[in-house]
């Protein structure tokens, strides 16, 4: 009788928790291009989408063309597609999703990436990145501390100037026959 018991109880876990499994939103996934999102024409890039689940199906997307769709699967996180030989036609907002086995709905898709294919005539130069970027960040971080610490030592001085010749002035004010200073 026990037995029978804990056999239907471990089955009835076990179907709910596939049905809880169904159920379970996916997070957003996160596209990146390689090795940048602006690509002289006729180079490649490589689009990486990153999930949050380990044996999915990824999807790539294109905005402006709703019958642009890759799908591949993937045994971890990501998924990596390869756009070869790109062309103007090829530059657009690319996005990303992904699903488990399990489900067949999609995840929610990614942020949009913004691919741009650029040619002799209208080359545009990729933003720096890695380095330059932080150590821009550290110059500017560094020169608004050396800003504050100068803004908090000329408050701090000011204020007690203000306090010195506030006492300063109460005593000429109390003494006959010196000047009366109101401060």
């Amino acid at each position: 009788m026990i037995t029978e018991f804990l056999s239907l109880l471990c089955l009835g876990l076990s179907l709910g928790f596939e049905d809880e499994k169904k159920n379970e939103t996916l997070i957003k996934p996160y596209l990146s291009a390689l090795p940048s999102p602006v690509v002289e024409q006729g180079h490649n890039v490589t689009l990486r989408c990153l999930g949050h689940r380990h044996n999915v199906t990824f999807m790539l997307g294109k905005l402006q063309d709703s019958g642009y769709r890759q799908e591949q699967r993937s045994a971890g996180y990501e998924a990596e597609f390869l756009l070869t030989h790109l062309e103007p036609k090829d530059a657009g907002t690319y996005f990303c999703a992904y699903k488990t086995m399990d489900s067949q709905e999609w995840s929610e898709e990614s942020e949009h990436l913004q691919l741009e294919v650029t040619d002799d005539r209208n080359k545009r130069r990729a933003p720096p990145g890695g380095k330059v970027t932080r150590s821009i960040i550290a110059a500017t971080c560094s020169c608004l501390s050396i800003l504050l610490l100068f803004l908090s030592v000329f408050l701090i001085n000011r204020c007690t100037q203000h306090d010195l010749s506030h006492e300063e002035s109460t005593e000429r004010f109390l003494r006959p026959g010196k000047d009366i200073c109101l401060g």
